[in-house]
């Protein structure tokens, strides 16, 4: 049965069944386009936990759904993101080059618009998301504390972004509003449990989302979350798609799992 919580409660630690998290994934491994409104829409309606997106900066400064710099890969335009203005990004097909199989594209013949994140908070106004700035520039991570301001939606989301000076920033614009940890500060953190130390680290993140592996090591451990358990930290893996790697990491106690296939998923929690 899903677990039902409360806004303020999205991000609760230590529960009895991890959130199902549905990745926004472009290249065709989930079920619909990732980073687009269909597929949040569809998410919600499959009963999904949460929502995991990626935002790039425009010409103009505003923040849309899109997981690379270029355009090339998912839509049938061409050259950086960041030199188009919204006005012309909304001509382009999102889902352009979305397939599960490399030969059929349902969707070039009814293209499925680029979202702003804007849109994205008056449409989902309820499920919690989990939001990765690409940009490196500080006025990624000032643009989204307005956008979170404006729909008043701290509480619902956690905020990372692969390069520090951005979520730095949006910590000191946003420091009420939950951030994911940055892969320095996960070495970190990895090290310091090892060495027994990590009870000493002070974290100004509140969530790890972490991938299943990293550098060849294997990064969620029974002593790693008892760990992170002590800092009260949300911990969420990434991208699990195997339903018998699933079944490891709910075992662990997880608070998250992050997948392109929440249909199997859900399945396996209602079993």
């Amino acid at each position: 049965m899903k677990r039902m919580v409360s806004r303020e409660h999205c991000w609760e630690t230590g529960t009895r069944r991890p959130m199902v998290i549905a990745h926004g994934d472009e290249s065709g491994c989930g079920l619909y386009p990732g980073n687009t409104l269909l597929y949040m829409h569809k998410m919600v309606a499959l009963g999904v936990d949460a929502l995991e997106l990626d935002l790039n900066l425009t010409a103009d400064g505003r923040l849309v759904l899109m997981h690379d710099a270029t355009l090339e890969r998912t839509t049938n335009g061409r050259g950086p993101v960041i030199e188009q203005p919204l006005a012309q990004l909304r001509k382009l097909n999102a889902a352009h080059h979305w397939s599960r199989d490399g030969e059929h594209f349902p969707y070039r013949d009814g293209p499925v618009p680029i979202a702003t994140i804007d849109e994205v908070f008056a449409q989902i106004p309820a499920t919690p998301l989990i939001i990765e700035l690409k940009n490196n520039s500080p006025a990624a991570a000032q643009a989204l504390s307005r956008a979170i301001d404006t729909a008043g939606c701290g509480e619902r989301v956690i905020v990372s972004s692969f390069h520090r000076a951005v979520i730095r920033e949006f910590r000191r614009l946003c420091p009420q509003v939950r951030t994911g940890v940055t892969m320095p500060e996960a070495l970190l953190f990895y090290i310091a449990q090892g060495l027994g130390a990590a009870g000493w680290l002070r974290c100004d993140y509140r969530a790890m989302q972490l991938p299943t592996h990293y550098l060849g090591l294997n990064v969620y451990s029974e002593r790693f979350v008892k760990a992170a358990r002590k800092h009260g930290l949300h911990l969420a893996v990434w991208t699990v798609d195997d339903c018998e790697q699933m079944k490891q990491y709910i075992a662990l106690g997880l608070d998250g799992i992050v997948t392109n296939r929440p249909d199997r998923l859900l399945k396996l929690l209602d079993e």
